[in-house]
């Protein structure tokens, strides 16, 4: 075997290692986003192809959350809703959306979860070939590679869409170019790349931008000997290009979105998106503790902290310059509020797991120089490593933080943990513990694995909308898990996405609701509440100022229609009985295919029951063209609920042909439920009318 490598180019064996490594991303992917990051920044790509908008008003309802500061967007002056997450992710997954409306058996989804092996496997490539660099043999090198891919939660992560995989690449990449640029020979221009790679860093998170301090002076110190201060001033600035690109970029990106440079759609508010964490709990956290530990999770970080002494020796500059990428990341990570990152392990730390396996090359140079002692224990570790990330990709990590959720929240007060603090240093609550003990009794959350069918009712209501869409038609869904149906489909109405079980009195969800409606004609709403139910003051105002077009109930979802009514100049004065119920003026107008027609109730008596009322459009040969039959209001004003004297407005329209519209007359009535008897229609004469409806002229 090492015969048949050595006869293997470094560019053969580097693509190699990008390829296994990106197969091995695809063999442990999902099928699904592991956080709503993801789905924000995913949604606004698709925006992007869509419509070349920037929005994620699809997402609106992720704007309320039990827990203040998970936010994952901002609600702008327009009433639009921005993502708040990584810039830099969005474009890279913007092509990749494209390739997915090319062809739709890819899924989004499923395509957007490229980036995760993508950029790992590009991060292997690029370790193996700084560690030829630094002059190890390439057996060493590969080891590496195999530690950084198998025994770090740098597998876990190229399941996922994230921005820290894409970080990883740029710092490593920056890390890179400082090497070069120490040497003395370097015949190209590394502060370019340096510079690059800090930019792709913060392109993913401002928060990088802390680092150019660090980078910087490190080229100033590399660069030591070379005494000009015009050639020390030209380092910097090629350095500083890429850098300054990127933040004009970002800034240019706020501006787009909120009409300011700065804004990033981060509040910073004390006890949210701050940096409040007591500094010693965060860095304990990130480092020691069985919940979140980088020890725990990476356990070839226990390797470099062998091998350091020497690869501190061999490499000192470069060594001192991880060391400083690395504080900065404890200093801020550890600060932060929500320190743990929300999902497995020391998210926020993956960025610097590159660094870790880099310093332990030595100790790797000397496992494969025949040292048997220590080709053991760096076994013995990386199997551990292996083990580690086996339980990490193989359960989705969601369910256990759902039941821990459940069974141990945090209390009241700033947080110190996603759950009860007391769970951090639980050895045996430990997700990785419990992974493990699952790993052969839970759903595996691999791609591959057969996938539990939608009901048949989602593609039928994406497929009746769009057939029936038209110009300013937009959808208002009040069910989240409809968001990847929803996105999935193409030419579909602009859609929007508004929480559920929030009052009316919330100024955040009018505003999303208003904004909805600015410039719509028609609404398509999707929800699973029931009809007439209070809490859905969405559905009420509609009622109260639209017509209902259609109504259809599939697998416990209720998709409803309403057009906006044209402006009624005069409505036709009216004097017609149904038993205790006065029709007291109608109007009825035809605009382009749509027969719109307002009613105007009475109460003249005392009501009781529950009546539904009919609207029906009738053929000249008396057939049934068209009709609606419910309770007023759509059940937001039940006759029960009438006294006497209320005066009642209804709204109705058709969707009619033109020949329909030609022929046709409108008849109403009401009849009792179940008993489907009719109330006696009488005109002003007092007079019965023949079938108990009354034809509007």
């Amino acid at each position: 075997m090492r015969l048949g490598l050595a006869r293997l180019s470094e560019r053969t064996v580097r693509l190699l290692t990008f390829i296994v490594t990106f197969a091995l991303g695809l063999a442990v992917t999902s099928s699904h986003f592991h956080m709503i990051d993801e789905g924000s920044m995913l949604v606004t790509a698709v925006n992007i192809v869509d419509r070349g908008e920037f929005h994620t008003n699809q997402l609106g309802w992720a704007q309320w959350s039990d827990r203040p500061g998970n936010q994952i967007g901002f609600i702008s002056d327009s009433g639009d809703v921005y993502s708040k997450k990584s810039p830099l992710v969005i474009a890279l997954m913007t092509p990749l959306v494209a390739l997915a409306r090319l062809f739709p058996a890819l899924g989004l989804t499923r395509t957007a979860l490229l980036l995760g092996p993508t950029f790992t496997g590009l991060t292997a490539s690029l370790l193996y070939a700084f560690s030829q660099e630094l002059g190890y043999s390439r057996a060493s090198g590969i080891l590496a590679t195999m530690a950084f891919v198998t025994g770090t939660m740098a597998l876990m992560y190229a399941k996922t869409a994230l921005g820290e995989p894409v970080a990883s690449l740029g710092l490593l990449t920056a890390l890179f170019a400082l090497h070069r640029a120490g040497k003395q020979k370097a015949s190209s221009q590394p502060e370019i790349l340096c510079g690059a790679g800090l930019a792709l860093a913060i392109g993913t998170s401002a928060v990088y931008a802390l680092l150019v301090p660090v980078f910087a002076t490190a080229l100033a110190v590399v660069g030591r000997k070379q005494t000009s201060l015009r050639t020390h001033a030209a380092r910097l600035v090629r350095f500083g290009l890429p850098v300054a690109a990127m933040g004009a970029g970002l800034a240019g990106y706020n501006f787009v979105r909120f009409g300011s440079l700065l804004q990033t759609g981060y509040h910073f508010i004390a006890g949210q998106e701050s940096f409040t964490t007591p500094l010693w709990w965060g860095i304990a956290g990130l480092t020691v503790s069985p919940a979140r530990g980088f020890l725990w999770y990476n356990p070839p970080a226990l390797l470099s902290i062998a091998s350091w002494p020497r690869f501190h020796r061999a490499h000192r500059w470069l060594s001192w310059a991880m060391l400083a990428v690395i504080a900065v990341h404890l200093l801020v990570f550890g600060l932060w509020w929500e320190w743990w990152g929300g999902a497995w392990g020391p998210r926020y730390l993956l960025p610097i797991v590159p660094f870790v396996i880099l310093a332990c090359l030595p100790l790797f140079e000397r496992a494969v120089e025949a040292n048997q002692l220590t080709r053991a224990g760096v076994s013995a570790i990386l199997l551990a490593g292996l083990v580690v990330q086996i339980a990490a990709v193989a359960i989705d990590y969601n369910t256990y933080d759902g039941e821990l959720e459940a069974q141990r929240p945090a209390p009241p007060g700033p947080r110190l943990y996603y759950h009860d603090p007391a769970l951090v240093y639980d050895v045996a609550r430990s997700p990785i513990v419990v992974h493990f003990q699952r790993l052969f009794s839970s759903d595996l959350d691999f791609a591959w694995r057969p996938l539990a069918r939608p009901a048949a009712s989602i593609p039928e209501i994406v497929s009746d909308i769009r057939s029936q869409a038209r110009a300013r038609d937009v959808i208002v869904y009040l069910a989240p898990e409809l968001i990847d149906p929803l996105i999935d489909a193409r030419d579909l109405p602009p859609v929007y996405g508004l929480p559920v079980n929030v009052r009316a009195a919330d100024a955040a969800a009018a505003r999303l609701f208003l904004r909805a409606l600015r410039q719509a004609t028609r609404v398509w709403l999707i929800t699973w509440y029931r009809p007439g139910d209070p809490a859905n003051w969405y559905e009420a105002r509609l009622r109260g100022s639209w017509a209902s077009v259609s109504e259809e109930s599939l697998d416990g979802y209720r998709v409803m229609l309403f057009a906006l009514t044209p402006e009624v100049t005069s409505s036709r004065p009216a004097n017609y009985f149904f038993g205790p119920i006065r029709l007291t003026r109608y109007h009825t107008q035809a605009q382009g295919n749509t027969l719109f027609v307002e009613l105007g109730w009475e109460a003249a008596g005392a009501l009781s029951e529950d009546y539904v009322t009919f609207v029906h459009v009738v053929g000249a040969d008396g057939s049934l063209v068209a009709g609606q039959d419910r309770q007023p209001l759509g059940g937001y004003r039940p006759t029960s609920t009438w006294r006497v004297g209320d005066e009642i407005e209804d709204r109705f329209a058709f969707s009619l042909t033109r020949d329909q519209l030609a022929g046709t007359q409108v008849e109403v009535g009401w009849y009792s439920w179940p008993a489907l008897e009719r109330l006696p229609a009488t005109d002003p004469a007092g007079q019965r009318i023949a079938g108990d409806s009354v034809p509007l002229r």
